[in-house]
């Protein structure tokens, strides 16, 4: 893994992130980008494994962090909540 893959795996999970949590606000700050900065490194390790891909740049590399940072900001702003249900009159 080298420099530019880890710092555009960083770049790219952060702005899904960002605009995940700009999507739907009712999640904290810090979770899509989170979220998306740990599957865009995911799948740059992912990449390199399966791939013997040039040292540098790579477009296959690039797609394939976009997507799980997609999916997985996607799937914490869908599924996360700020407030517990027994804030919402739930169940205690």
């Amino acid at each position: 893994m080298t420099v530019t893959s880890l710092v555009t795996a960083v770049a790219v999970g952060a702005a899904l992130g960002v605009a995940g949590w700009a999507v739907r606000r009712a999640v904290p700050f810090w979770l899509p980008p989170a979220a998306g900065v740990g599957a865009a490194v995911f799948a740059t390790t992912i990449a390199r494994i399966a791939a013997d891909l040039p040292t540098g740049f790579s477009l296959t590399e690039l797609g394939l962090q976009v997507f799980f940072a997609a999916a997985a900001v996607t799937a914490v702003v869908a599924t996360a909540d700020r407030h517990s249900p027994a804030h919402k009159g739930g169940l205690r």
